[in-house]
């Protein structure tokens, strides 16, 4: 007779017979050689899951995050784009140590010239002589020339404001001389206003300050203000120190 089928059907178990515990169920072909190998099979599988390998096998697994280092080559869109942002840097940085190189170029010419300058007597304010005059006049090309007397207050205020300016605009000659020792030079040069400045260029005079014209508020005009005209009228540049008083100044007076 046949047996009561007592186990439940397991995917994959083969039966004696090669049907599957499904088949076996449905047409009843289910005997206690083949319940009872079923049931082994299933204690055994039972039996797998308590092991340690069946548990490493259920546990989920981590995915690891890998760093793309995108190269360059014609399939990949990033890649491209990656190569172009790379190139700007490039581009970036190569400008930026060009202007650099520049501005070093162009401080160094300065610094040379400057020192150059001072050879001359640039960078300070000097007296000369009238036998020292043609020669001071000639030898550079950019200077201001000071007739002075040693009587006007005005001439005073002027020395001071020059001597101040002689130091930081080293394009140019700042000298001055003794209008009354100077009586030749005085005299060809139609001096007649004191304190009064004549500007040389390449030993030819170009212009002159005479007082304080242009130069605003009197003997209260700040040292900013003549260098600004001197400056101009030589066509070189203010100092930066000139240029903060100057807009200091353009903010106080306004």
């Amino acid at each position: 007779s046949k047996a009561t089928v007592s186990v439940l059907n397991w995917p994959g178990v083969a039966t004696p017979s090669g049907l599957s515990l499904t088949m076996m169920l449905k047409t009843g072909m289910v005997s206690n050689s083949s319940n009872a190998e079923a049931a082994d099979r299933l204690q055994n599988t039972v039996d797998y899951m308590k092991t340690e390998e069946y548990m490493q096998s259920r546990e989920p697994k981590v995915v690891e995050k890998k760093e793309h280092v995108y190269m360059q080559g014609p399939d990949t869109g990033h890649m491209g784009e990656n190569k172009e942002e790379v190139d700007m840097i490039d581009d970036d940085d190569h400008e930026l140590a060009m202007l650099r190189a520049r501005r070093m170029k162009a401080m160094k010419e300065k610094a040379e010239k400057a020192k150059h300058l001072k050879t001359q007597g640039h960078g300070m304010y000097r007296e000369i002589n009238e036998k020292d005059f043609l020669p001071e006049i000639t030898s550079t090309q950019f200077v201001a020339c000071h007739f002075y007397h040693t009587e006007f207050k005005r001439c005073d205020i002027m020395n001071d404001k020059l001597g101040e300016i002689s130091g930081r605009v080293v394009q140019i000659k700042f000298v001055k001389i003794n209008a009354q020792e100077a009586p030749f030079f005085t005299e060809k040069l139609t001096v007649t206003v004191l304190p009064c400045i004549i500007l040389f260029k390449d030993g030819v005079a170009m212009g002159r300050i005479q007082g304080f014209d242009g130069l605003s508020y009197g003997e209260n005009f700040p040292t900013s203000r003549l260098e600004k005209k001197l400056c101009k009228s030589f066509g070189v540049e203010m100092s930066s120190d000139g240029l903060d008083e100057d807009a200091a100044d353009d903010w106080a007076f306004a």
